[in-house]
């Protein structure tokens, strides 16, 4: 009988750093999260994650549960075998260049692994969730930004560069509203929690609607992601037609991308989805509009089966990837 195995992880969000210890079943068995704080600048969140990991390890020194390495997921290309962020990160300023990994292996003395935030997910749901059997498998996760990843014989798809699935930088409308990354029309400028509020809010200063005017006490500037969804659940009629129309744009991006790779399932997390409303299906019938029909013929389309635990799950399984890969 092989002995129980317990892993760490940790998921930087733009929003929350969410982190926790699970075992080898997935099952979690800690969880804690904390806001990301990004306006302090990329030094000062390397400092918190510092103390996260510590935190983490203290925590299963205490109960007595051995780890042997420690895995994070950040938002940007990462390059997985330095831990190094490569790649432009939208939502955290200064984050490019960032040396997670060298910075944790030399502060804690052990290995550690770092990917891509959505990248980690994905292993998550692979293994533990929604993706479960599949070979072939598109993530994406929506909320303060749009993450990717794609999975192809079973394994995470790096791409020659380390920025393969950054699918929320794909352009659907170069005339498109502008998107952090500087680009105009991306999926992530129609479909993040910014521009879902800045839109709500813009048709709100026109048109307070009694739903939003109860929720909002009169004040537009009380508006967040949570009453956007609060007033979707009471049928509100500015509310339903924003997200409807944020998961057309979604559906439509990922049409092109299951075209181009054409995956068995396409799973679908993050804030927005998890909001309710008819988010799920109305990317899935967007999808089936736009794609070849033999490429969404046996198409799923399903939501992520682990929820806000899948990043730092998929984070603790890294070790488990890399030393597949030796």
């Amino acid at each position: 009988m092989s002995e129980q195995q317990y892993y760490v992880g940790i998921d930087i969000g733009g929003t929350n750093i969410k982190y926790g210890l699970f075992d080898d079943h997935g099952k979690v068995l800690y969880k804690e999260q904390r806001p990301t704080l990004v306006e302090k600048g990329p030094m000062p969140l390397m400092h918190l994650i510092t103390n996260i990991s510590e935190r983490l390890l203290d925590y299963a020194a205490e109960e007595d549960y051995s780890i042997k390495w420690l895995g994070v997921g950040s938002p940007g290309a990462v390059d997985s075998k330095s831990g190094t962020v490569v790649g432009p990160c939208p939502n955290i300023k200064g984050w490019q260049g960032m040396e997670i990994g060298l910075i944790l292996r030399e502060r804690l003395n052990m290995p550690v692994y770092v990917d891509n935030d959505v990248n980690a997910m994905a292993l998550a749901e692979l293994k533990y969730g929604a993706a479960m059997g599949a070979q072939s498998v598109v993530c994406a996760t929506v909320g303060t930004g749009i993450g990717g990843a794609v999975i192809i014989d079973g394994k995470v798809w790096h791409g020659a560069h380390a920025t393969a699935g950054e699918l929320g930088h794909m352009t659907i409308n170069m005339n498109g509203p502008k998107c952090a990354c500087g680009n105009n029309g991306c999926i992530e400028a129609y479909c993040s929690s910014r521009m879902i509020i800045e839109t709500v809010k813009s048709k709100i200063n026109n048109n307070m609607t009694p739903v939003f005017n109860e929720l909002l006490e009169g004040n537009p500037d009380n508006l967040n992601i949570k009453k956007i969804f609060s007033a979707v659940k009471r049928e509100d009629e500015i509310a339903v037609e924003v997200i409807h129309n944020t998961a057309k744009y979604l559906g439509i991006g990922m049409a092109g991308i299951v075209n181009l790779l054409n995956p068995e399932i396409v799973v679908l997390g993050g804030g927005i989805v998890d909001g309710g409303g008819d988010f799920i299906e109305v990317v899935t019938e967007t999808i089936k509009e736009h794609a070849f029909s033999s490429a969404v013929e046996k198409l799923r389309v399903a939501k992520a089966a682990l929820g806000n635990d899948a990043g730092f799950i998929g984070a603790g399984l890294l070790g488990l990837v890399n030393q597949s890969i030796k």
